[in-house]
């Protein structure tokens, strides 16, 4: 007879399995995850200057927030898809050190740049890879991960996850943001685009290659069939108020503060 726990993490895998499907049913047919790669890879030169708009700035805002309470000074940081590694250099500003990797080459490069530039590469470490479901790092290497608006791109987010838990340490942190499913902000996202593509137009170009949505339950079932545990849930991101945002139907991204059991 399987015990309580075992039969916990078998329902809980069950029910990311299920998602999974239930976000290719919403979505339909989707770019695979290589042409997302190329997508941003072409967006790399003005990717960081991205960051001063508003929508991205809340992307900065919310990170600091989950971080408050924490000392990351002399641990070590993983951002997953670090982009040109503009919140890579956040966390190397709270005293942390950062390796960022992302799969699109052209962003390794440019965040290599900025962080000289910035007098910033002692603490911060970039590299390209293949995918964040492989990752060059040994078991309990990390003291955190940061994985910032990444898996709505990924054929197989469990992959990920599970792969995120191999390499943090017991008691680690995984700060994770993924689309809200809930949020009026991403069904309007949704409905603009599929008019769009009805008219022959590409209005909202990233949701070719978005693949994944999930409410907040939803998600915090699958970090615990991957071996994390939820304590924090944070909706932001939309032109809508600060205080909609952070309502469950407001926030168009939902961030998650979670610690590896």
């Amino acid at each position: 007879m399987p015990s309580i726990s075992k039969s916990v993490q078998m329902n809980t895998e069950v029910n990311a399995k299920a998602n999974a499907k239930a976000n290719a049913k919403a979505y339909g047919m989707r770019a695979e995850p290589q042409a997302a790669v190329a997508y941003h890879g072409q967006l790399a030169s003005d990717w960081d200057q991205r960051y001063q708009k508003h929508s991205f700035k809340v992307r900065q805002a919310v990170l600091a927030e989950c971080l408050e309470s924490h000392d990351l000074a002399g641990t070590n940081w993983l951002d997953a898809g670090c982009g040109t590694g503009t919140l890579s250099r956040l966390l190397a500003e709270r005293g942390c050190s950062v390796l960022g990797v992302d799969a699109a080459l052209e962003m390794v490069e440019n965040a290599r740049q900025l962080a000289e530039a910035g007098n910033q590469s002692i603490r911060l470490k970039f590299e390209s890879v293949e995918t964040i479901a492989q990752l060059p790092l040994g078991r309990d290497s990390c003291d955190g991960i940061l994985c910032s608006s990444v898996l709505e791109y990924v054929s197989d987010v469990d992959t990920c996850l599970k792969e995120f838990a191999r390499v943090v340490r017991p008691g680690g942190l995984l700060l994770v943001s993924v689309p809200n499913r809930h949020s009026i902000v991403r069904l309007m996202q949704a409905g603009c685009h599929r008019l769009g593509k009805w008219l022959g137009q590409n209005w909202i170009a990233f949701m070719d290659y978005s693949r994944n949505q999930y409410s907040a339950d939803q998600f915090e079932r699958q970090l615990a069939a991957s071996g994390f545990r939820s304590e924090r849930v944070v909706a932001f991101g939309s032109p809508l108020p600060a205080w909609a945002q952070r309502h469950r139907y407001g926030g168009s991204l939902l961030m998650f503060v979670a610690r590896k059991i």
